[in-house]
């Protein structure tokens, strides 16, 4: 009789055991959102949690979901243009990153039948051979940029530029020119790494006019690198 009543025992204690341990191992779900320096969403942002990678990536629309341990301390955020970002968990369920820079998108490149240079027109791309609207195009991707603190530095040295501080004007224009970044319409470049600039090409006069009254006072079109 002593044996069953310890045999009960140890079974119970054994089942009020498991399910302590299943309560401390209970998986919590996290999400949130990733955006830029604008409140674009990022999408691709890789997850972290305590310093280790994860499979789970951002969507394209910026958000995220996780089940974490509830042990779990820290989350985190990474991309190929900022450094990790992490938060403490701190029992919160929904947790936002900003990662305070300019981030891309990534976008599908036109294969190119020859090896011809592609250059971007505002409503597609043409090979350079076939355009005779005026073109400028810098390759900024040499060890001779990488020492720049910002992306203004760089446009100081691109021909037909005037830049004084932040402020960009097209030689010939007045006013602000139309930024373009990996085809994308931005209104600031301020947030732009100066390390991730591929090239830069000023459009103007008829080779603006693609663009429409938009490009007005001419075009900057900004490639970054690791997007095409």
């Amino acid at each position: 009789m002593k044996i069953k009543l310890f045999l009960l025992a140890l079974i119970f204690f054994s089942m009020f055991f498991n399910l302590c341990a299943q309560k401390t191992n209970k998986k919590i779900a996290i999400t949130g959102k990733v955006t830029d320096l604008y409140s674009s969403p990022v999408s691709g942002a890789f997850i972290m949690i305590d310093g280790k990678s994860t499979e789970m990536k951002t969507n394209v629309k910026g958000y995220y979901k996780i089940k974490v341990e509830s042990s779990a301390q820290r989350i985190g955020i990474f991309t190929t243009f900022s450094e990790v970002m992490e938060e403490p968990i701190n029992g919160r369920t929904t947790i936002n990153f900003n990662l305070g820079k300019f981030v891309p998108r990534q976008l599908n490149t036109v294969p190119a039948v020859t090896d011809d240079e592609v250059i971007n027109e505002g409503y597609g791309v043409s090979r350079k051979r076939n355009i005779t609207k005026p073109v400028t195009k810098t390759d900024v991707s040499g060890n001779a940029y990488a020492s720049f603190s910002s992306i203004y530095e760089i446009l100081r040295t691109i021909p037909g530029l005037m830049v004084t501080g932040n402020s960009v004007t097209v030689r010939g224009s007045s006013s602000t020119p139309l930024y373009v970044v990996n085809g994308t319409t931005v209104s600031s470049i301020g947030g732009i790494d100066p390390a991730i600039v591929k090239s830069v090409e000023v459009l103007k006069g008829p080779s603006a006019s693609v663009y429409g009254l938009q490009g007005a006072n001419g075009v900057i079109i900004i490639h970054l690198k690791g997007t095409e």
